[in-house]
């Protein structure tokens, strides 16, 4: 099973949830499967999340995820942690990018 969080305005994914609720989402792991295709899987366009992070460390698309994994999405309007903001603009670095 993966964990999806769900922070901000991708809260409203989930019917009931609100912005003030944790939302965590359990999909079924399937071999193979990317960043990029478990977003189309939940709906989701490259323009709705702003970063994205696979067990803790900021990820990019290509990633690969796998059962027992913890997935954490972002919206466009909230800002990384601890002043992270270079790491979106650094082009090597974007979740878009790969």
């Amino acid at each position: 099973m993966i964990r999806i969080h769900l922070y901000g305005r991708l809260r409203n994914l989930v019917p009931g949830s609100n912005a003030h609720e944790e939302t965590v989402l359990e999909h079924e792991g399937v071999k193979g499967h990317t960043l990029r295709s478990l977003l189309e899987e939940l709906g989701l366009s490259t323009g709705d999340v702003g970063d994205c992070f696979l067990n803790g460390r900021l990820a990019v698309l290509s990633d690969v995820v796998s059962d027992g994994d913890r997935v954490g999405l972002f919206p466009f309007n909230m800002r990384l942690i601890d002043g992270g903001m270079h790491l979106k603009h650094h082009p090597q670095r974007r979740i878009w990018d790969s």
